[in-house]
This record gives structure tokens, C-alpha cells and sequence, in this order.
């Protein structure tokens, strides 16, 4: 009985340290790590992390680079919902050298999350108000005329339409897994999985896919594109540093950012579905004023690699490249990130020239 009770207490102390422990992790505030060399703040540098007035709400930029007066590059993330500030910073490090790198959690994301936002604010056009306030902001700040900006996936929506309103704001757009056509695009995804499956004889996923119909509803794509990401249509090589442990052990999100980062993408993606859904830049979108570079993974059944194809062939531009990343899918930002930052750098030189 004696041993009984001892346990019980040794247990009901390790239960108080470890609600301790994680109380203290949720009470720890976003930070990122000042620019260093040789054990010392590299002069001129930035590294915060700043909420802004966007849109009527706080929104949060992550701002980063060994010398404030390197031309500003604004990242657009996918999703809707998927955030980078919680797992971008150890990918980026060449970049830091050269731009200013700016990282923007849209409303509902990661740190701009807030249950306050009003539902109907969830459109394309709201977002597109958001990502021009950013510009200019970042603009302003940095006493820079034009910025450069790269969309990822969803963010190619915004980066493609704020190109197209606003020429006269950017160096350069900076495409890595284009949208084209929605709903051309779900139906690519789906042939990819269910052939997949068929060539794999993954008899469950067959069945699965076979009573598929496809309605373009957010829960109804879930249910196919699992399978795009099972069979390599998502990530083909896998990121060297990781994608949840980046999340897990940065510094730039709060804990309840991290435990809150899925759900988070969830909520983005049904209130914005409908509205994606009905996205066809093939149709609306026959010309940019500003040099346009797409990257895209050979293997991207995510956002199509052949509509990417199509689409910057019809696309007229003062200056266009398709780049292909041959060892990603849709992720080349992360599954070849230093070709990736490469590939930036030199564009970076060459708009210079």
C-alpha cells in the first residue's frame, strides 16, 4: 500500500511538471533568430516578425535578410491555409543573402489566424485586397518601387492576378505550381490517382476511386487526392529537412499555431472552395506586364504540369521562362530547395541586367 501511494505521488508530480512544461510552451511568444555571422548580428540585417494592419486585421509577416537595402521578394503560400512562417526559415538561408524575403500568413493562416474574421471575407478578391496592401506596405518601407513576388499553388492565383492589376508594382512574378484551370486541372489529379492505383494493383484505392464522381466539393476532392499524394503527385523527393519537424521545432509559431496548423488549412479551403473552383486563368489571364518565370516539378499532379505547360506557352510576357525541377512534384521550393534558391537568385541578376 505504501509503494502504491509513492508511485501515485511520483506520478502526480511528473503530471504537474509536464502541464507546467506545456503551459510554459504555450505561453512562449513567436520569435525568429537575428541574421548572424561569425557569432555576431550580420549590420543592416532584418529578422522579425511583424503583425500589420491588413484588411482591417492583423496580419503577420515574416521578414528576413542580411541587408535591408537587397531587393524585396514577397512569398504567396498555397493552400488556402497553408501557412510558411512555421517551417520555412532553414529552407531560405541562401535567399536571406540576396533578397529581403518576406513571408505573408494570409488571413485565417498560422499566425494571422483569429476567430473574429468574418466568414463572408473569404474571397479572392478580399485576399487580392490583402496581397496589395502587403505590396504596398512592403513598398513603403523599404523605399522600393518594385517588389518581386512568387505564388506557390493557390497563392499562383493571387501572385498571377495582382501581376496582371498592378504592373507597375513588381520586378518580376515568380510562379511554382501554377493554377490554370480548376477544374481541368481535378480531373487531371484524378486519372493520375486512379492510374496509379491500377499500375500498383493497390486493389482498396481502386475501389475507392472507381465510385468517385466528381462534384469539385471540398470533402469530395479530399477523397481523390489523397491518393495524388500517395502515389507521388504531391512530393517525389523528399525534403531533405523535413516538413513536420520544421513545423514542431521553429520558434516562429506559438504552440498553438503548430497544434492548430491543419485545422487551420481546413477552414481556409471550404470557405474558398466554391470560388477556386471557378478558377480558369486560361481564359482570363492572356498577358503580363512584368517578366513571368514558372517553375514547376515534372511530377506535379497537384496543379498539373501540363496545363503550367499550355498556359505560359499562350501567356504573352515582356519576358517568359518555364523551368522545370525534374526530381519534385509539387513542392520544388522544398524537395529541391537549393536549385530552387538558385534558380531565384539568378533571376534576381538577370531582371538586374
Amino acid at each position: 500500500m505504501k509503494i502504491w501511494k509513492r508511485l501515485m505521488k511520483v506520478a502526480a508530480g511528473i503530471a504537474a511538471v509536464l502541464i507546467l512544461i506545456v503551459g510554459v510552451l504555450f505561453m512562449l511568444p513567436a520569435r525568429t533568430p537575428q541574421i548572424e555571422a561569425d557569432g555576431k548580428k550580420v549590420p543592416g540585417s532584418i529578422a522579425e516578425i511583424k503583425k500589420v494592419n491588413i484588411g482591417g486585421m492583423e496580419q503577420t509577416l515574416l521578414i528576413r535578410g542580411h541587408n535591408r537595402q537587397n531587393p524585396v521578394i514577397l512569398f504567396l503560400h498555397g493552400g488556402p491555409g497553408q501557412s510558411d512562417i512555421g517551417m520555412i526559415r532553414n529552407y531560405q538561408e541562401e535567399l536571406e543573402k540576396e533578397f529581403v524575403v518576406v513571408r505573408w500568413d494570409q488571413r485565417g493562416a498560422g499566425a494571422s489566424y483569429s476567430k473574429d474574421i468574418p466568414e463572408e471575407s473569404f474571397t479572392i478578391e478580399q485576399f487580392l485586397q490583402d496581397a496589395d496592401e502587403v505590396t504596398d506596405y512592403l513598398r513603403d518601407r523599404f523605399d522600393q518601387s518594385r517588389i518581386f513576388i512568387s505564388g506557390h499553388s493557390w497563392g499562383t492565383v493571387l501572385g498571377t492576378l495582382a501581376v496582371q492589376r498592378h504592373p507597375d508594382k513588381y520586378s518580376a512574378y515568380i510562379s511554382v505550381g501554377q493554377v490554370v484551370n480548376m477544374k481541368e486541372n481535378e480531373k487531371i489529379a484524378y486519372s493520375f490517382a486512379l492510374q496509379r492505383a491500377k499500375e500498383e494493383q493497390d486493389t482498396d484505392a481502386i475501389q475507392e476511386l472507381e465510385n468517385v464522381e466528381l462534384l469539385y466539393t471540398f470533402d469530395n476532392m479530399m477523397s481523390y487526392r489523397k491518393y495524388v499524394s500517395k502515389f507521388g503527385g504531391v512530393i517525389h523527393t523528399e525534403p531533405e529537412k523535413g516538413l513536420m519537424s520544421s513545423l514542431l521545432f521553429s520558434s516562429e509559431y506559438r504552440l498553438i499555431d503548430k497544434l492548430s496548423y491543419q485545422s487551420r488549412i481546413i477552414k481556409s479551403g471550404k470557405r474558398l472552395n466554391d470560388e477556386i473552383m471557378s478558377v480558369n486563368l486560361m481564359e482570363d489571364v492572356k498577358q503580363l506586364e512584368v517578366p513571368t518565370y514558372f517553375i514547376i516539378g515534372k511530377h506535379d499532379y497537384t496543379t498539373a504540369y501540363t496545363l503550367v505547360e499550355q498556359f505560359c506557352e499562350q501567356l504573352k510576357a515582356p519576358d517568359k521562362e518555364l523551368i522545370v525541377f525534374e526530381n519534385s512534384a509539387h513542392l520544388p521550393q522544398l524537395e529541391e530547395s537549393e536549385k530552387f534558391n538558385r534558380t531565384l537568385i539568378g533571376i534576381k541578376e538577370q531582371i538586374k541586367d
